[in-house]
C-alpha cells in the first residue's frame, strides 16, 4: 500500500471513530465540532495531481494552517459572521524524483455550510485561498514547446477553491479533510487536484 493510500485510510478510520459516539454525546459533540475558540491551528498531509502535458503528476507534501474566527462566542453577532474564519497557510512539496520541488503560501477564508454540526460532529466547510505558488527546478531548465511545471522554476499567483469537512474526535481535537482545485496562471491556466487530511486543534 502506498504512503498516500495509508494516510487516507487512517483518516477515514479516524473519522469513523469520531462519528460513532455522536448520538450518545450530543452536547459534548457539538462543542467538539464547533469549538468557540478564536484560533485554530491545523497540520495536514496533501496529495497532489499536478497538471502536466498529457498526464497528471502525483506528488506528496505537508502543510500547516492558522485560522482566526473574529466573532467566535459573540452571541450578538449575525449567524453568518459566526460561521466565518480567515487565516494563513503554507505548504511544501519536496522533490520526489520528479525534477522539482514546490511551495505554496497564502491567505484563506472558510465558511461553515451549516450553523450547527451534522450528527453532532460533522461540519462541512467551503473555502477559498489566494496566494503564491512556486516550483524549484532541480538541474537546468528544459526548453520545451509546451509549458510544464517540471521544466523550469516558476512563480505564479494561485487560487484554491475547496470543499472540506471537520470531524470532532476528542475534546477540542478534530480531523479536517479537504478537496482543492489549485489553479495557477503561469503562461496558461492550469488546474491541479489536491486532497489533504490532518489534525485540527482550536485554542
Amino acid at each position: 500500500m502506498t504512503l498516500s493510500a495509508r494516510v487516507m485510510l487512517a483518516s477515514f478510520v479516524l473519522a469513523s471513530v469520531g462519528l460513532s459516539g455522536a448520538s450518545a454525546h450530543a452536547q459534548t459533540s457539538i462543542a467538539t465540532a464547533e469549538p468557540q475558540a478564536h484560533r485554530t491551528v491545523e497540520g495536514y498531509y496533501s496529495h497532489y495531481r499536478f497538471d502536466v502535458p498529457g498526464d497528471r503528476l502525483s506528488m506528496n507534501g505537508l502543510g500547516a494552517r492558522l485560522m482566526w474566527r473574529p466573532v467566535a462566542g459573540d452571541e450578538s453577532a449575525p449567524s453568518f459572521a459566526s460561521r466565518f474564519a480567515v487565516g494563513v497557510f503554507g505548504e511544501y512539496v519536496p522533490d520526489q524524483d520528479k525534477g522539482f520541488a514546490a511551495g505554496h503560501v497564502g491567505v484563506q477564508g472558510d465558511l461553515n455550510i451549516s450553523s450547527t454540526p451534522l450528527f453532532g460532529r460533522l461540519s462541512p466547510v467551503v473555502s477559498l485561498g489566494a496566494g503564491g505558488f512556486w516550483t524549484d527546478r532541480v538541474g537546468p531548465a528544459i526548453d520545451a514547446h509546451e509549458f510544464s511545471l517540471a521544466n523550469r522554476s516558476i512563480k505564479s499567483f494561485a487560487l484554491t477553491p475547496a470543499l472540506g469537512a471537520r470531524v470532532g474526535l476528542w475534546r477540542q481535537l478534530g480531523l479536517r479533510a479537504d478537496v482543492r482545485d489549485l489553479v495557477t496562471f503561469e503562461e496558461r491556466t492550469l488546474h491541479h487536484a489536491q486532497v489533504s487530511a490532518g489534525l485540527s486543534f482550536p485554542f
